[in-house]
């Protein structure tokens, strides 16, 4: 392995190092997006039973166990309940931009990753074929193959690596860009959900009011 990135040059290292970069990245988003995943049917149950029941405290108990985003924008929604649907909205949304900026964290990196690699191999192709070229004009007609051997293996190796990091990272990416959008529609879920109880709660309250108030 030493052997071929001394003949793949300095490019090669560079490939060698942001693969490790964008293995990193992968493990620590992959590690992170399953900590956030939870049972959101469950999860969703035993909040609408506790908010039927107007038990807040251990419907903020429930969002406070679960891990992840959707835990977070549920939490918001309950402890804003008492006012205005438009209130409760607004407190889902503003929670909801900042969990995805979060779940975004470092996946640029990993795109970046994918579109650089290539470019990188490429470059490092050209440069191995300039060495051969420059070989060729410095020796003339008394150039060997094993002279151009070293330029040749540098465009060579360059390219192979440039595709090796490529398109792991790109696949990387595909995987990862799916869990979090699976996790934001989990949120959207969760939000949607919980307005839709939260409306119930308020007609079924104003219907036992009306009703008492009959004579």
């Amino acid at each position: 392995m030493f052997a071929i990135f001394a003949h793949g040059g300095p490019m090669a290292w560079l490939l060698f190092a942001i693969s490790l970069i964008g293995l990193g990245v992968f493990i620590e988003r992959a590690l992170s997006y399953h900590r956030a995943q939870i049972a959101l049917s469950d999860f969703l149950k035993g909040l609408r039973n506790c908010i039927r029941r107007n038990n807040q405290v251990e419907a903020i108990s429930l969002c406070d166990d679960a891990p992840g985003p959707v835990g977070r924008v549920a939490r918001a929604a309950i402890l804003h309940n008492d006012r205005s649907r438009a209130d409760i909205r607004e407190a889902i949304d503003a929670t909801a931009i900042h969990e995805e900026r979060q779940l975004e964290k470092n996946l640029p990196i990993l795109w970046t990753v994918a579109q650089a690699a290539p470019l990188l191999g490429l470059l490092g192709t050209v440069i191995g074929m300039m060495k051969a070229f420059h070989k060729i004009q410095a020796d003339g007609r008394l150039v060997t193959a094993t002279d151009l051997a070293g330029g040749i293996w540098e465009a060579l190796i360059a390219t192979a690596m440039g595709l090796a990091v490529a398109v792991p990272a790109y696949v990387a990416y595909q995987f990862l860009l799916s869990r979090k959008n699976d996790l934001i529609r989990d949120m959207e879920i969760c939000a949607t959900e919980l307005m839709n109880v939260f409306a119930q709660v308020e007609r079924e309250r104003r219907k036992d009011e009306f009703d008492l108030s009959e004579p």
